[in-house]
């Protein structure tokens, strides 16, 4: 059934019981399932606890490197995370009901973390001295230099979301698409282009562009190619892509699903290595700190102004030449150091991430990943996976991608989500190109005519 017409596909009875798990039926809303007949698996906290502790670094060897995914990808995946989804609600310790559960993102790729509300209801997003352009802020430097997050005088970032503050590395990578913008005003500029007509050109270039990215560029680094041509895929005879949706539908608008948000897409926890190095003046240091009262100068993390020669250099993140690009982990049940004791601002007890992760899963209700499987005949065997018994949906979802793709990119159950899942937004979005104009291709110059990737959205920005 072709993805172009949305068809509703949460039918099915309700578990019974003790399987029971509270669905609305109002399923419209910004979060729901996809797999609404499959029963919640059932799980004890020590088990979860006993599962989460084999997942970290500290008792189990360390994942290799990821050949082919250089590290910026993980962060380009957070960025697009934050993009469509934000619960700040839900709660770790009862059952929820993603039904209820309103999503704080618009479930499109719009960069709304760039553009807020737009001109008129977010001006203090935008430069006031040229309005159709976004506002850049300055470092600590002496002698400041425009390469942050415009701030206020706490120290706390101009953006639509904070979340994009998070860590330095995600910090620049918002003020990359921000000085795309910016660059997309001045190259419709250098053409003439209508002033009145300047402001929504410029934020469509950069949505396509960055809606491109994620399918053509992010997208097929995860997904089997044979996965993602029965989900995508470019007509031959009209040169228009086509997309075909089997298990990701809705009624009247998109939503985030659970299994989607809560466990496949949390591949990238995974891919997170212990230290970065931000550019050849610094030596690695990591995203989160096990310190109670960090030096400034030794993590990463973010909500304060960038320290000076802190700028991101990007061809340690990407493939841009002059430089060996640091590689994402692999995606595999394991997780780096940092992410096993999360920092009592994150976390006061100081729980791993897969903890965390787990616990989510089950307050949501998610099947397990056996049951996922078979729903959508994906089913391997629990022997070659090395698996005894049912196991949560997300760590299926990364042992799946251990064992079959060699942590190289993800399975046929997690990648058939996760495609669906980001093509059907897309599909789903009135305005992303995908719908409006199905035969496009990237306008702005690249380092290959027709294909746009972000090495080439870097450039375009004068970031890299």
């Amino acid at each position: 059934m072709n993805g172009d017409e949305p068809h509703d596909h949460h039918g099915g009875e309700r578990p019974r019981g003790t399987s029971f798990v509270p669905r609305s039926s109002s399923y419209d809303g910004r979060f729901g399932r996809m797999f609404r007949p499959l029963p919640a698996l059932s799980v004890s906290d020590a088990e979860l606890v006993d599962l989460a502790r084999g997942m970290c670094e500290t008792t189990s060897p360390p994942a290799g490197d990821n050949p082919g995914h250089p590290a910026g990808y993980t962060f380009l995946g957070q960025l697009v995370d934050h993009d469509i989804t934000f619960d700040p609600v839900s709660s770790l310790e009862r059952r929820n009901d993603p039904d209820a559960l309103n999503n704080f993102r618009t479930p499109r790729f719009d960069l709304d973390s760039l553009y807020g509300s737009g001109r008129h209801d977010s001006p203090y997003l935008y430069d006031q001295e040229d309005p159709v352009k976004l506002l850049v802020g300055l470092n600590t430097a002496t002698i400041h230099e425009p390469v942050d997050l415009p701030r206020n005088h706490q120290g706390r970032a101009l953006i639509g979301d904070p979340r994009n503050d998070v860590h330095v590395i995600l910090s620049q990578m918002h003020l990359a698409l921000v000085r795309f913008h910016n660059a997309a005003v001045d190259h419709l500029r250098s053409r003439f282009f209508p002033d009145h007509e300047l402001f929504e050109e410029a934020r469509r270039l950069t949505l396509w562009h960055y809606q491109w990215v994620v399918v053509e560029d992010f997208l097929r680094r995860l997904v089997r190619p044979e996965v993602l041509e029965t989900v995508i895929w470019r007509n031959s005879t009209n040169g228009r892509l086509r997309t075909s949706l089997q298990f990701y539908k809705w009624k009247r608008r998109p939503y985030i699903p659970v299994e989607f948000s809560v466990a496949a897409y949390r591949f990238g926890h995974s891919q997170v290595r212990p230290a970065y190095k931000l550019n050849d003046t610094l030596e690695p240091l990591p995203i989160l700190t096990d310190v109670r009262v960090p030096h400034p100068l030794q993590h990463l993390g973010g909500f304060r102004p960038l320290p000076k020669r802190w700028t991101v250099q990007w061809n340690l993140f990407f493939d841009l030449g002059g430089a060996t690009p640091q590689l994402s982990r692999k995606i595999d049940t394991r997780l780096s150091k940092p992410m096993c004791a999360l920092p009592v601002t994150i976390d006061r007890n100081r729980r791993s991430l897969a903890l965390l992760n787990l616990l989510r899963g089950r307050s949501l209700g998610l099947p397990s990943g056996q049951a996922v499987a078979a729903a959508m005949g994906t089913t391997v065997p629990d022997e070659q996976l090395g698996l005894s018994g049912e196991t949560p949906l997300w760590h299926y979802v990364l042992r799946e991608a251990e064992v079959l793709e060699e942590g190289r990119r993800l399975g046929p159950t997690g990648g058939r989500i996760v495609a669906e899942v980001l093509v059907g937004l897309l599909q789903g979005d009135q305005s992303s190109f995908l719908r409006v104009a199905p035969g496009w291709k990237p306008e702005l110059p690249s380092a290959e005519p027709g294909r746009f990737t972000m090495p080439d959205l870097l450039r375009f920005a004068g970031v890299a």
